[in-house]
């Protein structure tokens, strides 16, 4: 049950990242970066967030099973 929370973390994350990148590339496209930056910023941490979700998610699977 754990496992498939973390999942479903990590799945959410990334598909935040994408959205915001997505709507960043939009708000550029459309009004210039210095309206959209905030965008990007947080397409960046979402995607750092995801990164770090799946390490977490790794390490305690590997210190359960060793």
């Amino acid at each position: 049950m754990k496992n498939k929370f973390a999942r479903a973390l990590e799945i959410l994350w990334i598909i935040t990242s994408v959205l915001c990148l997505i709507a960043g590339v939009h708000q550029t496209y459309n009004e210039g970066l210095s309206n959209s930056y905030l965008f990007f910023i947080f397409s960046f941490v979402a995607f750092i967030m995801y990164l770090l979700r799946k390490e977490i998610r790794k390490s305690k699977k590997e210190n359960t099973n060793g």
